[in-house]
C-alpha cells in the first residue's frame, strides 16, 4: 500500500492510499466525516483509467457511479468511475469486499486512449 502525490504549478492533488492486488490498482481515500472533496481522486482515477475507487468515510456502505470532469494539461476530459463508499470500521475488509464485487465493477471496459496499461504508475507516484 502506497499513497500517490501530483504536484503541480498551482495546486497539488493527493490520493490518501494505493492498493495494489490481484492485477488491479484501487485509490483509496479517507475522509473523517461523510462529506469532502474527491477532486484528488478524480484526477487518479481519469489519468489511470480505473474502474474503481474506494472512499472510507462515516456513511453506510454504497456503491455508486462517477462522473466527473477533470482538467489535463491540453484539455478537460470526462472521467466515470464507480466509487464504493465504506464505513471506517471496514477498512480491514477492503480487499475482501473488493474481491467479492461483481467484475462489470472492477474491470474497466473503455481501453486507455493513450495507449498506456491502467496499472502503469511512475516510480515517484508509487513513493511519493
Amino acid at each position: 500500500m502506497t499513497y500517490w502525490l501530483r504536484e503541480g504549478r498551482s495546486s497539488n492533488a493527493e490520493v490518501d492510499f494505493v492498493l495494489a492486488f490481484e492485477g488491479q490498482i484501487v485509490p483509496i481515500e479517507v475522509k473523517a466525516g461523510g462529506r469532502g472533496s474527491l477532486r484528488p481522486l478524480h484526477q487518479f482515477v481519469g489519468e489511470k483509467h480505473l474502474p474503481l475507487a474506494v472512499r472510507f468515510d462515516s456513511n453506510p456502505p454504497s456503491l455508486q457511479t462517477v462522473d466527473a470532469t477533470i482538467q489535463t494539461d491540453s484539455r478537460a476530459v470526462d472521467v466515470k468511475y464507480q466509487l464504493l463508499s465504506l464505513p471506517l470500521y471496514l477498512v480491514e475488509r477492503v480487499r475482501d469486499v473488493v474481491r467479492d464485487l461483481p467484475p462489470k465493477v472492477t474491470r474497466h471496459a473503455t481501453p486507455d486512449p493513450n495507449g498506456t496499461a491502467p496499472d502503469q504508475m511512475t516510480r515517484r507516484e508509487r513513493s511519493g
